[in-house]
């Protein structure tokens, strides 16, 4: 979970782990700007039923061919769709 992060994102590697018909992709013209200011293209939008806890939701994630060290991040638009209000140090 990044609070930071404007996206959900999943790794292609990720997505094709759990053997989801790709087909229900949608094509995105999304460029995202990475940490280090290179420029990564989205290669696909797809909406997953993702349990939380309790709950189940359907959750947008932006699908980008990279090589992080997460199975997916959570970000503000998952944090929203719940209205979850994150806690923050100050």
């Amino acid at each position: 979970i990044d609070n930071g992060s404007s996206l959900n994102v999943m790794p292609k590697t990720t997505l094709d782990k759990l053997h989801f018909n790709t087909s229900h992709m949608r094509l995105s013209s999304m460029v995202v700007w990475a940490f280090d200011g290179s420029r990564r293209d989205v290669r696909g939008e797809i909406d997953l039923p993702i349990q939380i806890g309790p709950h189940v939701c359907q959750i947008t994630f932006q699908i980008m061919d990279i090589s992080p060290t997460y199975s997916c991040l959570l970000g503000q638009p998952w944090i929203h769709s719940l209205g979850v209000v994150p806690s923050m140090l100050y």
